[in-house]
């Protein structure tokens, strides 16, 4: 990824690069990245739902993009971070907090209240965006 954001002009530094290693606890990479003024790429969607974690980004007016599915190949990653780059860059100027889940389908910014959506509400929009589920019986 970084070679991506790097060969798309992008100024771009790694944990590793910043801190010397990458065993970073989240909480401080997200409170040094906002001191820093940086846009975050990631592939943990769950920080929204970590509080201290999610607190951290919202005290550090953190602006972040979260591939939301971690079973990406390298390639695929750079696909949805290349597919949505316009859609993306039309963010750079809104003030954080915020995160964007990035898709191969598009950009959708991410909830960052303290309120955890119960599971009737996250399957119900689970439902709205997935076709049927369906069981092929043997018998026909």
């Amino acid at each position: 990824m970084p070679a991506f954001f790097r060969g798309e002009g992008f100024e771009t530094t790694t944990i590793l690069e910043l801190f010397g290693r990458t065993d970073v606890p989240d909480v401080e990479w997200i409170r040094k990245a906002g001191e820093l003024g940086m846009v975050v790429a990631h592939k943990d969607a769950r920080i929204r739902y970590r509080p201290v974690e999610r607190q951290a980004v919202v005290d550090a007016r953190l602006r972040m993009l979260c591939l939301t599915s971690g079973n990406l190949t390298a390639s695929e990653q750079v696909d949805c971070f290349r597919i949505n780059l316009k859609r993306i860059e039309k963010w750079w100027d809104k003030p954080g907090p915020w995160i964007l889940a990035i898709r191969k389908s598009g950009v959708e910014q991410l909830d960052l209240s303290d309120k955890m959506p119960d599971l009737e509400e996250r399957a119900a929009r689970r439902a709205e965006r997935a076709p049927p589920r369906l069981l092929d019986h043997p018998a026909w």
